[in-house]
């Protein structure tokens, strides 16, 4: 398995910080890389989008579908919500074509005399290697591509939050 953590300082409140990670309409206005949402089917929606406390490993929160471009490849990405503790942590299974990996986005207040600040703690744990049409991507290769992901994701969240705060 590969662990990447990584963390940034957002200049917004908490709470701002939290909706736009949980409000799935904020998605496509933070994530350059979202084309567009992919309705999920009716059988697999889930109408307990509402946070709650504790983890249900077998049934999501909430699941999304979007239109996803990693790298220049346009994939879909499915984001199952598993986990939503009082605005403080935030545990997603991901999918993005072949690609699969449990995320952890953790919140923190860290409000000083300038101002606003949150803490935001990103964590992915993926698989070691990645089958792609007869090949697979070996170890190196995917733990460059969670950290691209991690990297950007906190990059956009981050310009977003800060620039309506």
């Amino acid at each position: 398995m590969i662990t990447v953590a990584l963390s940034a300082t957002i200049g917004a409140p908490h709470e701002r910080v939290w909706n736009a990670l949980v409000d799935p309409a904020q998605r496509g206005a933070w994530d350059e890389r979202v084309l567009g949402e992919v309705p999920v089917p009716r059988a697999r929606s889930h109408s307990r989008a509402r946070e709650r406390g504790g983890a249900d490993t077998a049934t999501p929160l909430r699941e999304t579908r979007w239109r996803f471009r990693l790298g220049t490849v346009p994939l879909v990405m499915h984001d199952r919500i598993m986990a939503a503790d009082r605005g403080d942590r935030l545990v997603s299974r991901i999918s993005i074509g072949s690609m699969h990996f449990d995320q952890t986005l953790t919140l923190h207040v860290d409000d000083d005399e300038t101002g606003p600040r949150t803490r935001l703690g990103m964590k992915l744990v993926g698989s070691n290697s990645i089958a792609v049409i007869g090949e697979v991507v070996p170890r190196l290769d995917v733990q460059k591509m969670l950290i691209e992901y991690v990297d950007t994701t906190l990059r956009q969240i981050q310009k977003y939050c800060e620039a309506s705060a």
